[in-house]
């Protein structure tokens, strides 16, 4: 595998005025059946048409549309400049961008690229579009690079890195309460081509141009065509009992607040699950995140709430994983 081979995208990071839009970032899917318009800012029709034709196969198993156009307002917005590189912003990150710039590029995509090439690029951008990571910074990922030689060969063509960017887009990890996630998975779609030279010399990851199995089915959990029914839970109630009875289920619950102050979402029993605290009055907004905080394998959170209505996330810390818990909210004593 050749220097010159080693095309890839990097983060683009949108950079927040103020530390209460930071809590966005914590979020970036899109609301599961949406419909989001697209419109292509330059590029040639053909290659226009095969960007269209490639992004629809997330459709087939996201309950997500795409909606292609000239619509000045499109949520996703795609240009084809050489320089910088190929990218897309990370799902509704995109909102946060003026509508006269790019939210997605393709730096090297040309009518004589082949299909293979458009397969690879294409989808994974458009991951990116939806909320999907890079795989390699995978919170649970542990590839051995060597990373000498890795900062070596992103300083030279084609992609011309500092440390600082290598360090950004290679090495750094999300955190397991920043993202939902499956098993590390070396086939998805969301993962680079990995030569053994750039790491112990035995790991190595080849060209994935197609979306792995693992893809489609944390996408269709991600963005189900099943809306997830939410349950009521009382500040101070006994616990409640849940089940995650299915591989890749995700439970929601919601309380309301009407006194500010310190409460305590947490869950027990023997299943290993975590927890996401979003409000107030929003699905979205992420006010805190945990795995494993609580006696055991038990998440909780503990947060200062304004008056509002709160929603909790809870999922299984494996993507196969199943079993009964219980969840309970309180004030902190």
């Amino acid at each position: 595998m050749s220097n010159e081979e080693l095309h890839i995208c990097f983060d683009r990071v949108w950079e927040p005025a103020s530390a209460e839009e930071m809590a966005l970032l914590e979020n970036t899917l899109w609301k599961p059946g949406a419909t989001l318009r697209v419109r292509f800012l330059d590029g040639m029709p053909g290659v226009q048409a095969k960007v269209e034709q490639v992004a629809r196969q997330w459709c087939e198993y996201a309950n997500i549309k795409f909606n292609f156009g000239s619509d000045p307002d499109a949520e996703i917005r795609i240009s084809f400049k050489a320089d910088p590189g190929s990218w897309s912003y990370l799902g509704n990150v995109a909102l946060a961008i003026p509508k006269d710039r790019p939210t997605m590029n393709y730096g090297w995509l040309k009518p004589e690229t082949s299909d293979e090439e458009y397969l690879r690029v294409v989808l994974h951008e458009f991951g990116h579009a939806l909320g999907c990571i890079h795989e390699h910074q995978h919170p649970t990922a542990g590839i051995p690079w060597n990373k000498p030689e890795v900062y070596r060969r992103y300083a030279g063509p084609p992609n011309f890195w500092s440390t600082e960017k290598v360090d950004f887009n290679l090495f750094k990890k999300y955190s397991a309460d920043q993202t939902q996630f499956s098993a590390f998975d070396t086939a998805s779609i969301m993962l680079y081509p990995i030569p053994k030279q750039l790491t112990d010399g035995v790991f190595e990851v080849g060209w994935n141009r197609q979306l792995s199995e693992t893809d489609k089915s944390y996408i269709a959990t991600i963005y189900s065509f099943e809306l997830t029914p939410v349950v009521e839970l009382m500040i101070g109630a006994a616990p409640a009992s849940a089940d995650i009875g299915q591989q890749g289920e995700e439970d929601l619950f919601r309380f309301r607040v009407l006194t500010q102050g310190a409460y305590v979402v947490e869950t027990e029993g023997t299943t290993d699950v975590m927890i996401g605290l979003f409000g107030p009055d929003s699905r979205a907004q992420l006010v805190a995140g945990d795995d494993d905080s609580g006696r055991g394998l038990n998440a909780r959170v503990i947060a200062d709430l304004k008056p509002g209505d709160y929603f909790v996330r809870v999922h299984h810390y494996s993507k196969l994983g199943t079993g009964k818990y219980t969840i309970s909210v309180r004030a902190a004593t």
